[in-house]
């Protein structure tokens, strides 16, 4: 009888033990994050720029670990912008504490000296994975975004975001930059382009950062000049875009000269270059001259067929 309930006891016993060390990492690992974001919080800057925070309140137990904070907000010591926001939630990977995503739970706010603009979306998430205490990737993915200026006309758009960025495993100070956005409505036609409408269908671009360290070689507050001037660059390996009439995809290189001015090479066969002609002719700001030289384009390609780089 003693025997039975020894192994029943076991069970329960082996039971108990893990219940109360999970409950001990929980909780240690609940009080070393809030520790981590109070510290930032309370320094004077985090690499140029003061971070504040309203609240912070561990949920989740047992089974995650959700920090909801409340009144955010990050600007440069100079405050020439104030990004904010009225809530959001920090999720912590328990298996991997290296991986933490942020949950915009309300509008965020973009204030600058000239205007303010204002960020919401049915989901947005960022998202930061280190691996052994170094940078592993970092990206950004929201549903129905909305970026919106009450000083201008028109709000920005976008069904579906997703930028991405890590390390490129080919080659050191390299980054790679994996950019998709789908189903854009742009806030008013863009000059000269008024043919190919406000609706961008998707637009997608894969890109390497090269020379990326000389970027945080940051010299009197200049970020660019010694990204520059170690020759970094845009590598456009893939890009694609799809805008009203016009179809393309391609790839190509952009940069900065020694008086910060852009330079680079692009190359982007079009499609169909006769409907494209044939839509920018049909803008309606679009002057009789220039229209009829568009409308020759047309007819001179839809009678070659060739693709137009």
């Amino acid at each position: 009888m003693q025997s039975r309930w020894l192994w029943l006891a076991i069970p329960w016993a082996i039971f108990l033990i893990l219940a109360a060390g999970w409950s001990a990492y929980w909780y240690g690992l609940s009080i070393a994050v809030r520790e981590r974001l109070e510290a930032v919080a309370a320094r004077e800057h985090v690499g140029g720029f003061k971070l504040s925070i309203g609240a912070i309140e561990a949920r989740g137990f047992p089974m995650l670990l959700r920090f909801d904070l409340s009144d955010l907000a990050v600007a440069p010591l100079d405050e020439e912008w104030r990004i904010s926001t009225a809530a959001g939630a920090l999720h912590v990977q328990l298996f991997n504490p290296e991986h933490v995503i942020y949950e915009a739970r309300a509008p965020i706010v973009i204030a600058r000296p000239d205007a303010t603009s204002t960020l919401s979306a049915e989901a947005l998430i960022f998202s930061v994975r280190l691996a052994q205490g170094a940078f592993a990737q970092a990206g950004v993915e929201a549903d129905a975004l909305a970026l919106d200026d009450p000083a201008t006309p028109g709000a920005l758009n976008i069904g579906k975001l997703v930028i991405n960025l890590r390390p490129d495993p080919r080659a050191e100070h390299e980054y790679q930059i994996a950019f998709a956005a789908e189903a854009l409505s742009l806030p008013a036609p863009v000059r000269s382009f008024e043919g190919l409408g406000q609706d961008v269908a998707l637009l997608r671009a894969a890109i390497v950062l090269e020379h990326a360290s000389a970027l945080l070689e940051n010299d009197e507050g200049d970020t660019l000049g010694p990204w520059s001037a170690s020759g970094g660059r845009l590598r456009f390996e893939a890009l694609a875009l799809n805008w009203g009439a016009l179809s393309t995809t391609g790839a190509g290189w952009g940069g900065l000269d020694e008086h910060r001015r852009l330079r680079g090479e692009l190359a982007l066969p079009i499609e169909d270059p006769a409907q494209l002609f044939r839509a920018l002719a049909a803008g309606p700001g679009v002057e009789d001259e220039a229209r009829q030289a568009l409308t020759l384009l047309s007819a001179a390609f839809a009678q070659n067929a060739e693709p137009f780089t």
